[in-house]
């Protein structure tokens, strides 16, 4: 049996290795770094909703769809939702809150990731 945090780093890692050789690559990590920061001083519904207006830029679709392939997976805040934008407008305050410290979690590890496989040597 896995801790959270380790279904965490795992989700986060086969996520991030799947991107390998992505075009963005470079912009998939500075993304990896907005994301959470914008989750932390806007909010979950904010971030999410701006990374997905933005969904065929600079990788902000590709870092979106992270986030909501791990929020809405089963035994997460918003299992059993396909949307994840639906889910976060449609949810009660207490599930918000839990989702966004969920994905407030899971994005470190995603920004970490990034940084590690898909950062370009110097």
């Amino acid at each position: 049996m896995q801790t959270l945090q380790q279904q965490r780093a795992k989700a986060a890692l086969e996520s991030i290795t799947g991107l390998k050789g992505h075009p963005d690559a470079d912009k998939l990590v500075s993304r990896a770094s907005e994301l959470p920061f914008m989750i932390h001083v806007n909010g979950l519904g904010q971030a999410a909703a701006f990374f997905k207006s933005k969904q065929n830029k600079d990788g902000y679709g590709v870092m979106y769809k992270v986030l909501s392939d791990w929020l809405i997976q089963p035994d997460r805040p918003f299992a059993g939702h396909s949307d994840l934008m639906r889910a976060i407008v449609g949810s009660e305050l207490r599930t918000y809150r839990v989702a966004q410290a969920e994905a407030m979690q899971y994005m470190d590890w995603v920004k970490k990731f990034a940084k590690a496989y898909l950062a370009k040597e110097s």
